[in-house]
């Protein structure tokens, strides 16, 4: 692990204990630097001493923190060459912070990030405020502030046993020699730890048992061991666990690796199956919505593809109809802007040469339904045999009245009629002045159908032509008011 470097320096003829913060070209936050100095503290194990820090200076290329002399190791030597005292030195570092206030500890992240706390060869513990860890954090590098504060977090967990957890991962620390959660697979998978019982430590049973239950506690069993208290002072039911635990491990002058324990078959077994647990995650995190995509997307081809498939085989509501009923339900559709139903039994290929006039109508009349709350379209027929009453405001007529079909021979027929539509299709007859009602616009129409029966079995119109447009008049319907 990334640990900050301690030394004795002889500053302004005094002997000063310094640790590095960050090269010296690196800009330091001001903002961290101004006002009162925070204050820190020391633990001797029963009273608590307030510390505070000298000042910043510049040695050999890094700027460095300096304070009165005291013989500081980094508390990461638990794992190292304090690693036959780790519990003392994990259960001094649960009770001093026990005794300190929420505002002091800022266990913003729920933990008490690594480089805030250091010990004091003669048993002490030096915790750094706040201000110090920011300015450490802001300086470090990626991988330094992960392997000192994120490595350490332990989400979806109780947040008042965030710190009996944290106290737990450094007993961990100390006797693997790595954070049980700094493995981006072991985050991956549920943050499940290498088990330390598996790992054929020299712990004692009940020892190695403790640290594993502490850090795979159920929500259950996090919540009635450390209830609704602040993180700290829950630590004094990680203090009575401990209290009779035995810790034999030997010091060391290096830290043990996680690659270590790959030769002990549950160990290897445990990693080979959290790596695809992790990697089967971290696919369906990144790539799972391609997949879905993907899949989705199949889904509904597949779907539209059946639906037109389905559609192109179902028997129009014509069929079964003859030639000249076909036609009629033709224009029937024309009447109702139904363009749908109008085309209902079009061969395929067939054009509708008003397709596009009823189409625009369609729009017209829906739009100013959904806003207006009024159909603004009225089939002459019915006008006609209400006895043309006068029209309401914004309304008009369209569509083909008077029809009346003739066959030609077997399968070509004339349809004649007369269109009402409030459009002109040429400026014959136009009146431009003195019009007090609705203009609508009359025409002869005249339209040659040929009407063969399909292979499937039913009538189809097969070509429709325009023979004939007539303009015949331009009638003023008088209008009402809609209210």
């Amino acid at each position: 692990m990334s640990v900050k470097r301690t030394f004795d320096q002889m500053i302004e003829g005094n002997v000063m204990r310094c640790i590095t913060i960050a090269p010296q070209t690196v800009e330091l936050p001001s903002y961290l630097l101004q006002g009162e100095k925070e204050r820190g503290y020391l633990y001797d194990g029963e009273h608590l001493e307030s510390w505070y820090w000298k000042g910043i200076t510049i040695i050999d290329g890094e700027r460095c923190l300096y304070f009165d002399q005291l013989d500081l190791f980094p508390f990461a030597e638990i794992a190292t060459k304090k690693r036959d005292k780790a519990l003392t030195w994990v259960r001094r570092l649960a009770d001093a912070l026990s005794r300190l206030s929420s505002d002091f500890l800022d266990l913003s992240s729920g933990i008490l990030p690594l480089w805030r706390v250091w010990g004091v060869e003669d048993g002490r513990l030096l915790i750094l405020p706040q201000t110090l860890g920011d300015l450490f954090s802001s300086t470090a590098e990626e991988e330094e502030r992960y392997q000192n504060i994120s490595a350490w977090v332990h989400h979806g967990i109780h947040a008042p046993f965030t710190l009996c957890d944290q106290m737990g991962q450094l007993l961990y620390y100390a006797a693997l020699g790595f954070a049980p959660f700094a493995d981006r697979l072991t985050r991956e998978d549920s943050f499940r730890p290498l088990p330390i019982t598996s790992t054929q430590t020299q712990l004692p049973t009940s020892t190695a048992n403790f640290i594993h239950t502490t850090l795979t506690l159920s929500l259950t069993r996090q919540r009635d061991a450390a209830g609704n208290r602040e993180s700290q002072k829950a630590l004094s039911t990680f203090l009575a666990q401990t209290e009779e635990l035995q810790w034999n491990l030997p010091a060391l002058q290096q830290a043990s690796t996680r690659e270590k324990y790959l030769s002990i078959e549950a160990c290897e077994k445990f990693l080979d199956g959290q790596a695809k647990r992790a990697n089967r995650k971290i696919f369906w995190r990144k790539k799972g919505w391609i997949v879905i995509t993907v899949v989705l997307s199949i889904g509904a081809l597949a779907w539209f593809t059946t639906s037109r498939i389905q559609l192109a085989l179902t028997p129009p509501y014509t069929a079964g109809m003859g030639q000249v009923q076909v036609i009629e339900e033709y224009y029937a559709g024309q009447n109702a802007l139904d363009l749908q139903k109008m085309e209902a039994s079009l061969a395929k290929g067939t054009k509708n040469p008003v397709s596009m006039e009823v189409t625009n109508l369609f729009v017209t009349r829906q739009t100013r339904q959904a806003y207006e709350g009024i159909n603004s379209q009225v089939d002459p027929n019915r006008w006609l045999s209400e006895g043309k009453p006068p029209l309401v405001e914004g309304t008009f007529l369209y569509g083909v009245a008077d029809l009346e079909i003739a066959a030609l021979d077997a399968t070509t027929f004339m349809a004649t009629g007369t269109l009402f539509t409030p459009y002109s299709y040429t400026d014959e007859g136009v009146q431009q002045q003195g019009f007090e009602g609705i203009p609508i616009f009359l025409y002869k129409i005249q339209q040659q159908f040929s009407v063969e029966m399909g292979k499937r079995g039913w009538y189809e119109i097969t070509d429709i032509k325009a023979v004939n447009v007539e303009f015949l008049q331009q009638l003023d319907v008088p209008t009402q008011k809609r209210f």
